[in-house]
């Protein structure tokens, strides 16, 4: 009889055991689920959030692609203005004597004495392939200080074409007993071919 009680107080325990593990199972897995739950639903709203920030951050990359395209265009648009200006004060390269002419009326107009000069036909501009000549005219020219400040301001600024002096050099002496003094200068403008 002791050892049918045996048997069965064994049975009990080892149930019981198996029981008790069983639930410890059954608590630890529930817990450790629920946990998983927890974190995929917080990874879910996570989620959410990224995806909503996503797609505001594509909505303002869109707005910011086609700020990009309408300037673009507006630089696109200027551009072609500032070409189209440029190319209405410019002559065909045929009359680049009327430029020659220009500059000497207006050296009579303020009295200053155009020494000599030379020039070469317009030549096409490096960098602009063929669609502007530049036409360089280099004189040496004598007068008084003021007279010459104001021949340069004129040249570049009032005869409705560019104009730059791409190169001066004052020669000595610095003035004479009259008060005069002598440039070299090269003036540069632009053509059509």
């Amino acid at each position: 009889m002791k050892t049918r009680l045996r048997s069965i107080v064994e049975r009990v325990v080892t149930y019981s055991l198996i029981a008790v593990a069983i639930g410890g199972l059954l608590y630890f897995l529930g817990s450790v689920n629920r946990i998983q739950r927890q974190s995929i639903a917080d990874k879910g709203v996570e989620l959410v959030e990224l995806n909503k920030k996503l797609e505001e951050s594509q909505a303002e990359f869109a707005k910011r692609r086609q700020q990009v395209a309408d300037i673009t265009t507006q630089l696109r648009d200027k551009r072609q203005e500032v070409k189209d200006k440029f190319e209405k004060l410019l002559e065909n390269a045929s009359n680049y004597t009327i430029f020659i002419e220009q500059v000497q009326r207006k050296a009579r107009a303020l009295d200053i004495h155009i020494q000599d000069s030379t020039y070469k036909p317009p030549a096409p501009v490096a960098g602009a392939g063929s669609s502007y000549l530049e036409f360089k005219f280099d004189l040496r020219v004598h007068g008084a200080y003021n007279k010459l400040k104001q021949f340069l301001w004129e040249i570049e600024n009032s005869l409705g074409r560019l104009v730059k002096i791409s190169q001066i050099e004052i020669v000595p002496p610095l003035n004479d007993q009259q008060g005069n003094m002598s440039m070299k200068l090269t003036l540069s403008t632009f053509f059509l071919p």
